[in-house]
């Protein structure tokens, strides 16, 4: 009779989970197997070990196009996880409920794939580190990190705080240019809305046959706009993973009158708030500052940011690192001073990371105050181009229409 390979997870007398590979008749005979050798079986599966490699094509392209995860579904995951698992519910019976329980699809697919590493005796930031594009860098380290210090608690802890305050600086901003968007949206429709209104109305009565020019009714204006959002939510998403591109943009949203100061305050936030999460998790200042760096959300400040890693590690202070980028303001170096001097960096960076956010906050106001202003103006002239632009296209049409019949 021939034997089939099986794939096992099990703890062993003395308590250790292990994997392995066994030749068995059936999946009945492989169980008898590891019963006699002592083992609790918590997996057993027919075939070769789980093999880690994704495909370069999907890892790389495909997976950063489509199959990222909203922050506020990590946030939850995060969240639930750590609740569990701080209430003892063992690592693997966690992910099993969340897998269950998760709506998300992408991310319910990640979770039985940490699953499965758990299950073999992997580290999960393993699994956390081949899919990049649900989890990032600074979530990966700071779970390694929890796992071989034994403090994966105080990391998932650190996760979800650090995605819910992201999560608020995120939603700040889509407040901030969400009239913005309405408003340029309404301008480009309501002119496309006038004609097809006069069209309906004019072959309905039988009318004089006229139409509103506008250049949003242009092909080409038609044409660019839907050429531009193809462009975004595909090539446009694959060309930002380019560093090259990134950089270039994210420089020129900053030079934005007014826009820019807005986005920079909220970079420098964003960096406060994962610095102080890698630091109060334990991870190395230098490499903390790197990965905090590029958390910040602009690659350019990134850019300004990373030297100071390499003035730490050659044993200058923080403050004095930080006051060499010429990035920071000075009650920032003031406050890393000060966090340096008492031991408490994980507070004062936090503190900086509110400073900027309360900022940013004043800012965004202001911005939502005068923006409707300002479309709101823009949309009134619109209205009355169109309204004059009717009269006008109506009674030089009813004239020709005259002068034709006589």
């Amino acid at each position: 009779m021939s034997t089939k390979l099986f794939t096992y997870t099990a703890l062993d007398p003395d308590g250790a989970r292990q994997t392995g590979v066994l030749q068995a008749v059936s999946r009945g005979a492989a169980m008898d197997e590891l019963g006699k050798r002592g083992f609790r079986v918590e997996e057993l599966k027919e075939g070769r070990p789980f093999e880690a490699s994704r495909d370069p094509l999907t890892k790389n392209v495909l997976a950063p196009i489509f199959g990222r995860v909203n922050f506020e579904s990590l946030q939850r995951f995060y969240a639930q996880l750590w609740s569990m698992y701080r209430a003892g519910v063992p690592l693997i019976n966690a992910l099993d409920t969340l897998q269950s329980t998760t709506s998300h699809p992408k991310l319910r697919h990640v979770i039985g794939k940490l699953k499965e590493y758990v299950l073999q005796g992997r580290p999960m930031s393993d699994c956390m580190a081949e899919y990049p594009e649900v989890f990032g860098e600074l979530q990966t380290s700071l779970v390694r990190l929890g796992e071989r210090g034994g403090a994966l608690e105080q990391s998932l802890f650190h996760l979800k705080e650090y995605l819910a305050k992201e999560i608020q600086i995120r939603n700040k901003l889509k407040t901030a240019t969400f009239h913005f968007k309405m408003m340029l949206a309404a301008i480009i429709l309501i002119p496309l809305a006038a004609n097809i209104v006069i069209s309906t109305i004019t072959s309905k009565n039988g009318g004089p046959q006229f139409s509103l020019f506008s250049f949003a009714s242009l092909p080409i204006v038609i044409y660019s706009l839907v050429f531009v959002v193809l462009f975004w939510l595909v090539l446009g998403k694959l060309l930002m993973q380019q560093p090259p591109i990134r950089y270039v943009f994210h420089r020129a949203l900053l030079l934005v009158p007014y826009l820019g100061g807005t986005v920079e305050m909220f970079a420098m936030a964003k960096f406060g708030r994962a610095f102080a999460t890698m630091y109060g998790g334990g991870v190395p200042i230098g490499q903390a500052l790197t990965m905090s760096a590029n958390a910040c959300g602009n690659d350019y400040i990134a850019s300004k940011i990373q030297p100071a890693s390499g003035w730490i590690q050659e044993g200058r202070p923080i403050a004095e690192s930080l006051a060499r980028t010429r990035v920071f303001p000075r009650i920032t170096i003031d406050m890393a001073h000060t966090g340096e001097q008492s031991g408490n960096m994980e507070a004062m960076f936090n503190n900086v990371a509110e400073q900027f956010e309360d900022e940013a906050d004043v800012r965004v106001e202001k911005l939502i105050r005068v923006l409707p202003v300002v479309l709101l103006i823009i949309a009134a002239i619109a209205v009355g181009y169109i309204v004059i632009t009717f009269f006008t296209s109506y009674y030089s049409t009813l004239m020709e229409s005259g002068g034709a019949a006589e």
